[in-house]
């Protein structure tokens, strides 16, 4: 297989395409979904895009774009330890809930935004209504808790 322009096309859209696959933009909002110290995917236009930050850049969610770090400067302070937690999503408790992260075999993957109004269920492992979600992600005192 030849190298060049070609070979870049087709990395770059097989990157989108296996994207697209993990993030549905249907009938969401343009904006970032989630994010990782390295890399963001946002939906535009209903299709899921995956932007890597160079590679001496980290994405900042300050100003939702990869920026250079500076000395004393690391914006990708957000990233949770996950060495000795079970293989879950946790809501960011920083954000309001309105945010989530995964834990897999030890591994941190992320963040990821939870659509506007909802906030992470801990018990149900998605996106919900406050109203239907405990605290302290939520508002409801009858909901079971983790």
């Amino acid at each position: 297989m030849s190298s060049g322009p070609s070979m870049l096309f087709w990395t770059v859209l097989l990157g989108v395409i296996a994207v697209s696959a993990g993030l549905d933009c249907t009938g969401k909002p343009d904006g970032i979904y989630e994010y990782s110290c390295f890399y963001y995917a946002m939906c535009s236009q209903g299709v899921a895009i995956e932007i890597r930050c160079n590679t001496t850049d980290v994405f900042d969610p300050d100003v939702m774009r990869c920026v250079t770090p500076g000395i004393g400067y690391w914006p990708c302070n957000d990233v949770e330890d996950c060495t000795w937690k079970p293989d879950s999503r946790y809501p960011d408790l920083g954000s309001g809930c309105k945010s989530y992260y995964t834990c897999n075999n030890g591994f941190f993957y992320g963040h990821n935004y939870c659509p506007q109004g909802l906030v992470f269920d801990s018990v149900k492992q998605l996106c919900n209504w406050p109203q239907d979600v405990a605290p302290p992600c939520g508002t409801c005192v009858s909901c079971e808790q983790i």
